[in-house]
């Protein structure tokens, strides 16, 4: 059996899809993973078509993040003009809002995809498409009716799922009304790879320990619960040793939301492991009150170069009373203080364009974020309200959100207001000066909005990009030349970043298509 894994998204990130592809070849069938990066058009393109007829597979799956819903609803008419292919959709946004995707998909999968992949395949080809599915996970329409199979227990073994590779032969995109292979054209897949293609994301576990209430992590964990289910040390080694072989790899991106969620002993291997075998730099994910410094130390010894660490806000109300975060300032000063002394290069996140923040909450948190240890740098993320997440369904009773407001928007276009410009500059100017803009509204004077407009000019292309520099020189143990190989190679997104206020070029260009569709396609927004 034949099976076509398509994205939307506008970048090569595809790690959900790379675990289903894997899966199915490893059972027997084949597969391809084709990248159609933000197609929102009128006609399936010529190059699509022949090359889903020529591939002829058995089934499409079609997976989606939320900002991708209205393009594979447009993808799926188109493809059901041209061929006679049942069609799954799986993904985040499928969890998050099934039966609306059912109205669409023959077959949606709500919940982990590598064996409900194999399971379905597998009916297509016993029993065929005319006979419903019985299958964990797997919802359908027929006689009338939704049938919503119950889901599948997770997978716990996390260890018997093939590993993703870094760029399978099987992985194709579609650029410039042709279809590429990737693997044949890597300086290709390197410009729709995130960071130029120079780190591979790996992930150790799955599972979130936070129920927080913007996350969809607080929906999943109805799903999966909320046991963290981890990878052995050996079989995250094995898949690190296939991705060192491509010599474009530079360092190791680790998805997971938190990787001292690992115990000591975990960690202790795996840095053994990691030194003899890969030895390459690498980044992780922490949250401050599972900050452990044995632990990080171990770490950074092992080669441990960046740290992301979500703060989300500087108020602790709004931490603990709005995003059900218990996670005091104080810890994330004490976290931030050991980051520092390792060396590591320190990125953290924070939420803004928050309705239910008050003057004095923003104010607060630029205060708490300027009295972080420099040198560090930031990102800010605009709160998204998605379906069933507690806050988003407060957001809607309280007529603060429309409900599909989030299918519009990427969560890193953030809006330009005085705090946001002030809080994005906190981490690379005097504090005096933040004290000095710091003010709320009434207090402010034309004086304070030039002055903060300058410097975010100023900022964010000289300082920022400086800081970032030296960080990452210093994380590398100051090897110029790893520096520079890593900074050359993911040029791209920090450029998107000076330019794009966070958006890369395709995300800009994507949500631009998104806006001209609701003008020019307007059938397609309604339900």
């Amino acid at each position: 059996m034949k099976l076509l894994l398509i994205s939307l998204q506008s970048n090569a990130y595809v790690t959900g899809l790379k675990y289903i592809a894997a899966n199915a070849r490893a059972n027997g069938h084949d597969a391809r993973i084709l990248l159609l990066p933000g197609y929102l058009e009128n006609t399936l393109n010529t190059a699509i078509e022949d090359f889903i007829h020529d591939y002829n597979p058995d089934l499409i799956g079609i997976g989606l993040m939320s900002i991708e819903f209205y393009p594979a609803k447009n993808l799926t008419r188109l493809l059901r003009e041209k061929f006679h292919i049942p069609i799954i959709w799986g993904g985040v946004h499928v969890i998050l809002k099934p039966e609306e995707c059912l109205r669409y998909a023959d077959y949606v999968c709500y919940g982990e995809g590598e064996r409900t992949i194999v399971s379905l395949l597998e009916h297509l080809r016993d029993k065929g498409r005319d006979v419903l599915p019985d299958i964990p996970n797997v919802w359908v329409k027929g006689n009338g009716m939704t049938i919503k199979q119950p889901h599948a227990a997770p997978e716990m073994n996390l260890d018997s799922l093939p590993f993703q590779e870094y760029l399978p032969e099987y992985f194709y995109g579609f650029h410039k009304n042709r279809i590429y292979n990737f693997a044949r054209n890597p300086r290709l897949f390197r410009k729709y790879a995130l960071y130029g293609g120079t780190c591979h994301m790996a992930i150790t576990m799955r599972g979130c320990l936070f129920h927080c209430s913007f996350c969809g992590n607080s929906i999943f964990m109805n799903l999966y619960g909320k046991k963290i289910r981890g990878r052995s040390v050996a079989n995250v080694i094995r898949e690190l040793k296939e991705v060192k072989k491509d010599p474009y790899v530079l360092y190791i991106n680790i998805q997971d939301d938190c990787f001292f969620a690992h115990d000591r002993e975990w960690i202790k291997r795996f840095c053994e492991e990691y030194k003899k075998h890969i030895n390459l730099p690498f980044l992780v994910r922490v949250i401050p009150t599972m900050m452990d410094r044995e632990k990080l130390f171990m770490l950074r010894d092992a080669g441990l170069s960046w740290i992301v660490m979500g703060i989300q806000s500087g108020s602790d109300r709004v931490n603990f009373e709005i995003y059900n975060r218990k996670v005091r300032f104080s810890s994330v000063m004490k976290a931030a203080q050991i980051i520092s002394e390792t060396g590591a290069a320190p990125f953290y996140e924070m939420i803004v364009d928050n309705p239910y923040e008050i003057e004095e909450d923003e104010i607060e948190t630029i205060t708490s974020i300027a009295n972080l240890k420099k040198p560090y740098t930031i990102s800010l993320a605009h709160l998204t309200f998605f379906p069933g997440a507690p806050i988003a369904e407060k957001a809607i009773k309280d007529n603060i959100t429309a409900p599909d407001a989030y299918l519009y928007r990427y969560i890193v276009k953030i809006d330009k207001t005085y705090f946001n410009k002030l809080l994005y500059m906190a981490p690379y100017i005097p504090r005096f000066i933040v004290r000095h803009l710091n003010k709320p509204k009434a207090e402010r004077k034309l004086i304070h909005l030039l002055l903060t407009s300058v410097l975010s000019f100023i900022v964010k292309r000289t300082i920022e990009p400086a800081v970032y520099f030296f960080i990452t020189t210093r994380a590398l143990n100051y090897n110029i030349s790893w520096t520079v190989r890593t900074v050359r190679g993911g040029w791209r997104s920090a450029i998107s970043r000076v330019i794009f206020n966070f958006l890369g070029k395709g995300d800009l260009k994507y949500e631009q298509r998104l806006s001209w569709a609701r003008k020019h396609m307007p059938a397609l927004f309604e339900n």
